[in-house]
């Protein structure tokens, strides 16, 4: 009897520590920014989904999301087993809750697993200058052609190659057939130029299919494609998603 008591004490204590943990967890901001969407490539997100190289992070992201919905009997080690999944089994979560799942949810999901990957490069768009944030990928490419001692490091958009998170103030700059484009200038100066977003009309998220009049800050998630020389344009072909 007193080592079953002395082994329950122990299992209050790790129970204890366990939900001191989980509550904290709870207490803490979330990471990602509240964005309200504006257009997102249903296509696109699950073909980033069944990338491989996202499989695993973004297995274990949702079961991270479950353990936390659970609630606090999760926090409790003996209960907590009855949450874990394994294998195939989890697999088979993710993809019930990318199908059951409204396409802003598993995008929300996704992000969050680039940027716990590193995998996202943050790119800030202003009239005289730019800044980007790198992954270890850029970071590295960048290290290899360090500017002098006290120079500033230009980054071509085109050469990024990873996923950018970009972030301007755009306009609607008219209709390409199905397309819709929006741009944002950066740069001054012989420098200046724009980036092009090239949107599917179905994508969009607002009942009259419109983009925003007007200016108006976005933030583009996807890859920037090309440069085109005569109008002084980098171009940001069919985004994964644009948000507000």
């Amino acid at each position: 009897m007193v080592w079953w008591l002395a082994a329950f004490a122990g299992l209050l204590v790790l129970g204890a520590l366990a939900l001191r943990r989980v509550l904290g967890r709870l207490g803490k901001p979330p990471e990602d920014p509240n964005y309200q969407p504006l257009y997102l490539d249903n296509d696109a997100v699950m073909s980033l989904f069944k990338m491989g190289n996202y499989k695993s992070a973004t297995r274990r992201e949702v079961e991270e999301r479950r353990m936390r919905n659970a609630g606090c009997l999760a926090a409790i080690p003996l209960l907590s087993l009855l949450f874990k999944v394994t294998g195939g089994s989890s697999t088979e979560i993710v993809a019930k809750y990318v199908e059951s799942s409204e396409p802003i949810s598993v995008i929300g999901l996704l992000l969050s697993v680039l940027r716990r990957k590193d995998a996202l490069v943050e790119v800030e768009l202003g009239r005289n200058s730019g800044t980007v944030a790198p992954n270890h990928v850029l970071s590295r490419k960048l290290a290899r052609s360090a500017p002098p001692a006290g120079a500033g490091q230009e980054v071509v958009l085109t050469e990024i190659g990873e996923f950018v998170m970009v972030t301007g103030r755009f306009e609607a700059a008219g209709e390409r057939g199905e397309t819709l484009v929006m741009r944002a200038p950066y740069g001054d100066g012989d420098s200046s130029a724009h980036l092009r977003v090239v949107l599917r009309g179905d994508g969009l998220r607002r009942p009259d299919r419109r983009l925003p009049g007007g200016q108006f800050p976005a933030h583009c998630l996807g890859k920037v494609t090309s440069w085109d020389p005569e109008a002084r344009e980098s171009v940001l072909e069919y985004p994964i998603a644009v948000f507000l």
